[in-house]
């Protein structure tokens, strides 16, 4: 069986909640050797009954992984971080601004034990933002980058998204940075640090909303359902809720053949697509009069049989029975840390060598007398 993409590489994770957990497992799942350097209490996140919330929100973020726990305020503790440090290719961290500096594992203090290290500090704001000190979860970056205003009714409150989308996407980004960091080290034969916001990692999403608002002088606004300045969006069936994105001129004949609306059929296939946008809530109604009489299953097909980009709209629960998610094992199981049983995980977008789900998240320290033993055994230098 070939080897994965990053069996030879030590990263050790500094982690907690989801960005940096997250970064590690996806490093995990190709293979890399990730470390959870945990306190005496473990990761914040981890759960304490079997099966509650806390135990699938850690199963979710750190199969595949080892553990160690180090009391970083102790002498002890002290050198075996300073061994750890010299064995790794990789830190990832998202503890706040300060916490590495004052725990022993900053980064000027890493790269002085170990100058080839690959840095990856994730935070809300950056090492050197003006907000650098300023707590920061998910909430409050969704509120910062303009999600939350984006997201909702228009007449209604900006609402948050139902998932947490910057700190999944921060740990995406800090995944991206161990890998450009591994690469500039292959060529250039140093480590290097990369200062992670999670606000900037959302930025990076807004896409055209910023010149809208500061070039064409257009604040972006929440739209609900709909699409901003394209003609799709979610209506209502009659045992369900469907998602229609007749974009072109082509689908939008296509819609107007199948929906039949009298009267307004000669007015849909005219309009070009502005003027279509423009008559958005009368165009709206007619469509909608036509899907509430009708199961979601039923347009579904019927839109698709004429080419028309068309979807339900999924309960976690029904996606998870789609035949697509099935046929691509997007729905995984591994071993329950807590006890016996396993828990149920979204499986990886990303081609993985070996049994990638078979190991769940370790239990706190774990690995630690493995880990250390290892430290004291002669082994070649990082990334040799």
């Amino acid at each position: 069986m070939d080897a994965a993409p990053l069996s030879d590489i030590r990263v050790l994770e500094f982690g907690h909640y989801i960005a940096g957990p997250f970064c590690g497992q996806i490093l995990a799942d190709q293979g890399a050797d990730v470390i959870k350097v945990e306190p005496p209490e473990g990761d914040a996140s981890r759960g304490t009954e079997s099966l509650s919330y806390n135990d699938v929100y850690f199963h979710a973020l750190n199969r595949n992984k080892r553990s160690v726990m180090l009391d970083l305020k102790t002498e002890e503790g002290q050198e075996s971080l300073l061994a750890l440090l010299r064995s790794a290719d990789v830190v990832v961290t998202n503890y706040a601004v300060g916490v590495p500096e004052r725990l022993g594992f900053g980064h000027a203090r890493a790269r002085e034990v170990n100058p080839r290290l690959v840095y990856v500090h994730a935070s809300g704001f950056g090492n050197d933002s003006p907000y650098a000190k300023r707590p920061a979860f998910d909430g409050i970056i969704q509120a910062m980058s303009g999600l939350v205003h984006l997201t909702g009714e228009p007449d209604g409150m900006p609402m948050q998204a139902g998932l947490f989308v910057p700190d999944h996407v921060t740990g995406l980004y800090a995944a991206l940075a161990v890998m450009f960091g591994l690469s500039r080290r292959h060529g250039a034969g140093e480590g290097s640090f990369t200062d992670l916001s999670m606000l900037d990692s959302m930025m990076s999403l807004l896409g055209p909303c910023l010149a809208e608002a500061l070039q064409l002088g257009v604040s972006p606004m929440r739209v609900g359902s709909k699409v901003r300045r394209s003609y799709a969006g979610t209506y209502t069936a009659a045992d369900g809720y469907v998602y229609l994105a007749p974009m072109t001129l082509r689908m939008w004949t296509a819609l107007a053949g199948v929906v039949q609306t009298p009267g307004l059929l000669p007015y849909f296939t005219a309009m070009d697509a502005d003027t279509r946008l423009d008559h958005r809530d009368e165009l709206d109604r007619a469509i909608e009069e036509w899907t509430r009489a009708h199961p979601v299953s039923e347009v579904v097909t019927r839109m698709g049989d004429v080419g028309v980009p068309c979807s339900p709209i999924f309960t976690v629960d029904a996606l998870a029975a789609d035949p697509h998610v099935l046929h691509r094992a997007m729905v995984r199981s591994i071993p329950l840390e807590s006890g016996p049983g396993e828990v149920i995980v979204p499986g990886s977008p990303l081609p993985v060598v070996g049994s990638a789900f078979a190991a769940g998240p370790p239990s706190i320290g774990q690995h630690t007398k493995e880990i250390l033993g290892e430290l004291r055994t002669p082994e070649a230098p990082p990334g040799a």
